[in-house]
């Protein structure tokens, strides 16, 4: 006890309180921005490590993560534009309660489950961490690819009455995340003679096209008819802001609670993934949103606007901030590319990840716990300070704030790795985007199965190599028969309630 009052002595001193200050706000702003992301951010501020005192450093790195994973959100509901990769899933629901004039709401809830998800995390990391992460360590090849079959299953849920196209557009996300090198043999495959693409076709690039370009091109489209056409009022025409009543767009404890049964099944599903070495929170976002819109009451409201289909991915990224630790503590092996930056900051104050480290580290860990809960609430601090004005900035009419959004967008990819390969993929993925969106596929099945494909491909070979060939070793593991029979029973489920409830579209 002695040493947890000292810690939080430590952890609420001034110093350390303003670097964890202006690593949330530093946090925020690189996620807000299309292209950037807290794994870049904390990457470039590393070397400050050395210059500065282990709480201090730690504080303003967690800080960064934290309101990275909000940040996100912030471009994704207000422009259509995922700001993370993470935050892809939150543009389905979130632009479009933009578009019905709530984008105060979306927000909100945004951040409200981001903050309830992340404290969620925190808290399994601080009890839970040895317990989870010995039950992460159980996952191997054989137990990944399951995961990988089960997260497939939620295509059906995804994709309810448009089954077929929903299973296209997957298809075609499988082959993007192909192409590149082979991830076992080191060849290069489906790259068309680009020598940019060995590396993959690079995440946010990907859905900045696929998501942005789409949504800006239409919406400026709509704009340049209504003037061309002239139906709108010579006042109404030169108006910077569409008719916004913020009267209207009030958030309230009641919304929070309505979407609270979306925010813990996130929260539940990111710790989860958060504490599986190399699952990530994109994975998190997207499987706590289908399994949210599996268990609503009103699944037919998600993809319109549904504040439950904001609040689940939300809390899914963000309850892998603090699960992604758990591994890393506990065993020494990062679970996700942040928690390995964060474990050479460790290292680099004498401070070595693995079973001793709580015990040989005591007070600098207590400290890092408590920053890792206080942090949250400085996270909702800013976001409650920034969002009255992101939500006036996300009405201002198309033909002012399209150019605006797309340079930022291609400058922000751009400036990520300072390579204009990425910034044609954005342009090519924008094309893809829009021929998928006029022709009615949904584009949330093409990013998943970007997502997912590259690790499926990677467990399964993995575990055919260890299994000698035999597909029957994929069923050797209680792990995995468990999550096979789940997906079955998913899949079944699923078709069972959609016939119920007659849910129109192709007759897959």
């Amino acid at each position: 006890m002695d040493i947890l009052a000292t810690a939080i002595g430590n952890a609420f001193s001034i110093e350390i309180i303003l670097y964890a200050v202006l690593g949330v706000f530093l946090g925020i702003t690189v996620g807000a921005i299309p292209g950037l992301s807290g794994d870049m951010a904390i990457a470039l501020l590393l070397p400050l490590v050395y210059k500065i005192a282990p709480g201090s450093s730690i504080a303003m790195l967690l800080g960064i993560y934290k309101g990275s994973m909000f940040g996100g959100s912030i471009s994704a509901i207000s422009f259509g534009v995922p700001g993370t990769a993470a935050a892809a899933a939150t543009v389905e629901d979130g632009y479009t309660a933009k578009l019905a004039g709530h984008p105060n709401q979306a927000l909100m809830t945004a951040l409200y489950s981001s903050a309830t998800g992340d404290i969620f995390s925190d808290l399994v990391l601080i009890f839970l961490a040895i317990p989870m992460a010995s039950a992460a360590l159980q996952f191997g090849p054989v137990e990944f690819f399951s995961l990988y079959v089960f997260s497939l299953m939620l295509i059906s849920v995804l994709t309810m009455g448009k089954i077929s196209k929903g299973l296209a557009a997957a298809a075609i996300g499988l082959f993007i995340g192909a192409i590149g090198m082979d991830p076992l043999i080191g060849s290069p495959r489906y790259m068309f003679g680009i020598r940019q693409l060995r590396g993959g076709v690079p995440l946010v690039p990907l859905l900045v096209g696929i998501f942005a370009l789409p949504e800006l091109i239409i919406q400026f489209a709509k704009e340049w008819e209504k003037i061309v056409s002239r139906k709108m009022s010579e006042t109404v025409s030169h108006a910077a802001f569409l008719g916004y009543d913020t009267t209207r767009d009030k958030m309230s404890f009641r919304i929070y609670l309505s979407t609270l049964k979306a925010t813990m099944i996130g929260a539940g599903i990111g710790t989860f993934i958060g504490a599986l070495p190399g699952a990530g929170s994109s994975l998190a976002a997207y499987i706590s949103y289908g399994m949210a819109k599996k268990f609503s009451k009103q699944p037919q409201n998600f993809g319109k606007g549904c504040l439950e289909g904001v609040a689940a991915p939300e809390a899914g990224n963000s309850a892998t901030c603090g699960a992604t630790f758990i591994p890393l503590f506990a065993f020494g092996i990062p679970g996700s590319a942040t928690a390995a930056l964060f474990g050479a900051a460790l290292i680099m104050q004498g401070i070595n990840p693995g079973p001793t480290m709580i015990a040989e580290n005591t007070l600098i860990i207590y400290t890092l716990f408590v920053i890792l809960i206080y942090a949250n609430f400085i996270n909702l601090g800013f976001g409650r300070l920034l969002i009255p004005m992101y939500a006036k900035l996300s009405m201002i009419r198309a033909k002012y704030l399209v150019p605006a959004v797309f340079a930022v967008a291609l400058l922000g990819t751009y400036a990520a790795q300072n390579s204009l390969i990425d910034v044609w993929v954005v342009l090519v993925a924008g094309i893809l985007g829009i021929a998928l969106r006029k022709n009615g596929f949904p584009l949330g099945p093409l990013v998943l199965g970007y997502i997912i494909g590259p690790g499926a491909e990677r467990s399964l070979r993995q575990a055919l190599l260890l299994g000698k060939g035999d597909w029957i070793f994929l069923l050797k593991s209680p792990i995995a028969i468990f999550l096979y029979i789940a997906s079955f029973a998913f899949i079944l489920f699923v078709h069972v309630t959609s016939r119920k409830k007659h849910i129109p579209g192709d007759e897959d």
